[in-house]
C-alpha cells in the first residue's frame, strides 16, 4: 500500500520522504500504555512559516512524532520555518488527565489567514486552542473553532477542502453547521457512518488531482464531474 501511494505522488512530482521506524527502545518505554507509528497527519501541523509539533491525547500516541522529527528538523532548516512545539500534556493528575492542551493535525484546517479547529472530546481540547489562538494572533491569524460530534476523531474526518471552492464535508458531524467562510462553497455531501469511515479523509495533490480510498468511488464520481482527477 505504501509503495502504490508513493508511486501515485511522484506521478505528480510530489517528494516522498518517509519516517523511519520506532526504535526496540521506544517500544520498551511505549509498553505500559502501548505504542504507534499511525497516521503521521496526526503529531504535527503547518501553519504559514510555523512547523509546530502538536500534543496528541491518548498516551499511546504521545511518542509518534520521535519517528519524523529528524525529517521536521531538516526541513525546518532548509524552509527557514519557526519550529515550534506546543506544551506536553500536564499528568498532575494522571496519565489520563484532560488537561492536556491536546492539539493534534487532523484538527487543524488553514484557509488562508482563517485556522479551524475543532473540539470533539476525542482529540484536541480547549487549552489546546487556547495556546494555538495566542500563537498565531499575533500574526494575523483568525482562530475559528468548530464543535465535532463526539464519534468523530479529527476535523480531516469530517470535511476535506478539494480545491478553492469545492469541499467534501459531513453536514451532521459539524455541531453549529458548515462554518459560514464555506457558504458558497460547492459541497459534496457524506453520511455520519461515512464520515467515521475516513471518506472526507483524502488528500488533495493540486486543484485537478485527488487520492482517496477505492472504497469511496461515490466520492470518485462525484468530484470527476466537477472535472477532477481520482486517484
Amino acid at each position: 500500500m505504501l509503495r502504490n501511494l508513493k508511486k501515485v505522488l511522484e506521478k505528480y512530482n510530489v517528494e516522498v520522504k518517509v519516517p523511519r521506524l520506532l526504535t526496540d527502545y521506544e517500544k520498551e518505554i511505549g509498553k505500559e500504555d502501548g505504542y504507534s507509528n499511525f497516521f503521521i497527519r496526526d503529531p504535527f501541523f503547518t501553519v504559514g512559516h510555523f512547523l509546530i509539533e502538536g500534543s496528541l491525547k491518548f498516551p499511546h500516541r504521545r511518542n509518534e512524532i520521535l519517528p519524523v522529527r529528524n525529517i521536521l528538523a531538516m526541513e525546518s532548516d532548509n524552509n527557514k520555518c519557526l519550529y515550534l512545539s506546543i506544551p506536553k500534556p500536564d499528568i498532575s493528575k494522571g496519565q489520563y488527565s484532560e488537561d492536556g492542551p491536546f492539539l493534534e493535525g487532523g484538527d487543524v484546517l488553514v484557509l488562508d489567514q482563517t485556522i479551524f479547529v475543532v473540539r470533539s472530546g476525542l482529540a484536541s481540547n480547549e487549552n489546546g486552542i487556547r495556546w494555538m489562538r495566542n500563537l498565531v494572533s499575533n500574526f494575523g491569524y483568525k482562530v475559528v473553532e468548530v464543535p465535532l460530534h463526539h464519534t468523530i476523531l479529527h476535523l480531516d474526518c469530517a470535511m476535506s477542502l478539494v480545491r478553492e471552492g469545492l469541499m467534501i464535508v459531513c453536514e451532521e458531524a459539524l455541531l453549529d453547521g458548515i462554518p459560514e467562510q464555506f457558504k458558497g462553497w460547492d459541497k459534496i455531501y457524506v453520511t455520519l457512518e461515512d464520515s467515521s469511515r475516513l471518506a472526507t479523509n483524502g488528500l488533495p495533490i493540486n486543484e485537478n488531482v485527488y487520492i482517496t480510498d477505492h472504497e469511496f468511488k461515490c466520492i470518485g464520481d462525484e468530484l470527476e464531474k466537477r472535472g477532477v482527477k481520482v486517484e
